[in-house]
């Protein structure tokens, strides 16, 4: 199972042949934590369903998981003993959960391996409410649809990554701030999507995931996180820009990421609808928590930017650190 011989393997990581790793985020999540301990992390389903059948101290591993070398290396010892009492079970991850159990230790549950997808359809409401950890692993690509627009799905990620190389901590960090003059709600999930409400939303119900896909092969529509229901009429829902390009300034640090509107055959005012614009750029700075930021994460802030473009057809966004005191909310 392991080849526990070398001293400086800190850690062992697990996941299936469908399983997207972000490299730099596993190594900065893992650096959280003590290898000399005894750890098991991981994540499990988004699907109750899933995690009632399977387990939900589980750590699934389409989402991934790891070990800590200390805890791997005794398991190893007794492992092939361990895994004949449970032929009954599906899967090696499973039956490595029963076998860490019996050697008393429980799942350490970390967010960024969330990603397992027992979805289908658009994935868009998962992704673009990713939690504040940082984005571990990905699964099950090919069951949903291609998370940019007129992509494959092998081009939609390979796009994707284009944002994580330049900044992979920040992937999917969601950044929430309001429009005072249009009273509008505007969400930044870097690098993938900004979606503008055309009304005030407080951040409690911003934060809920949008309902945009479908249960994958029946399985029960019962969640392991609050959801709210899209509208059916696409009119009706968010206007979403799609990320274009990000690139990366070297005299200053200052990163741009351009997201360009994914039209609807919708009609709208052009006074005061978000469908008016084409495009939005996004400033930001690398992000590059320390251990206790990485410990205690905290969302950033965002601030609607004065803008040089004529027209009123785009909008400049600035992500920064929120103040100590600063609280994200709807200002009159």
């Amino acid at each position: 199972m392991f080849n526990t011989s070398s001293e400086e393997v800190r850690w062992y990581v697990f996941g299936y042949d469908n399983t997207m790793f972000v490299p730099e985020n596993l190594a900065r999540t893992l650096s959280k934590y003590d290898h000399t301990s005894w750890y098991y992390i991981g994540a499990n389903s988004e699907i109750y369903h899933q995690n009632s059948k399977f387990g939900h101290d589980m750590a699934f591993g389409g989402g991934g998981f790891a070990l800590s070398s200390s805890l791997a290396n005794v398991l190893a010892k007794n492992f092939d003993s361990c895994i004949e009492r449970y032929p009954h079970l599906y899967g090696g991850d499973s039956r490595i959960h029963a076998c860490v159990l019996e050697l008393g230790v429980g799942l350490t549950h970390e967010p960024g391996f969330h990603q397992q997808f027992d979805v289908k359809g658009n994935a868009l409401g998962i992704l673009t409410s990713h939690s504040t950890r940082p984005l571990v692993s990905l699964h099950h690509e090919a069951h949903i649809d291609p998370i940019f627009p007129n992509s494959t799905t092998f081009t939609a990620f390979r796009h994707l990554f284009s944002a994580v190389e330049v900044d992979p901590l920040r992937i999917f960090q969601l950044a929430v701030c309001y429009d005072r003059w249009y009273s509008w709600t505007i969400s930044v999930s870097w690098g993938y999507t900004v979606q503008i409400e055309g009304r005030h939303l407080y951040l409690r119900d911003v934060l809920k995931t949008q309902e945009t896909w479908k249960p994958s092969g029946g399985l029960a529509s019962v969640y392991t996180f609050n959801t709210r229901e899209v509208h059916p009429d696409p009119c009706q829902r968010p206007v979403t820009f799609f990320m274009e390009n990000v690139s990366s300034s070297p005299g200053d640090g200052t990163i741009k990421s351009v997201y360009k509107q994914a039209y609807e055959n919708c009609t709208y005012d052009p006074i005061s609808s978000p469908r008016k614009l084409e495009e939005i750029r996004v400033f930001s700075t690398r992000l590059d928590p320390d251990i206790r930021q990485l410990k205690a994460p905290r969302r950033q802030c965002c601030d609607i930017l004065p803008t040089s473009s004529t027209g009123g057809k785009v909008m400049e966004i600035g992500i920064r650190e929120c103040k100590e005191d600063e609280f994200i909310y709807i200002h009159p």
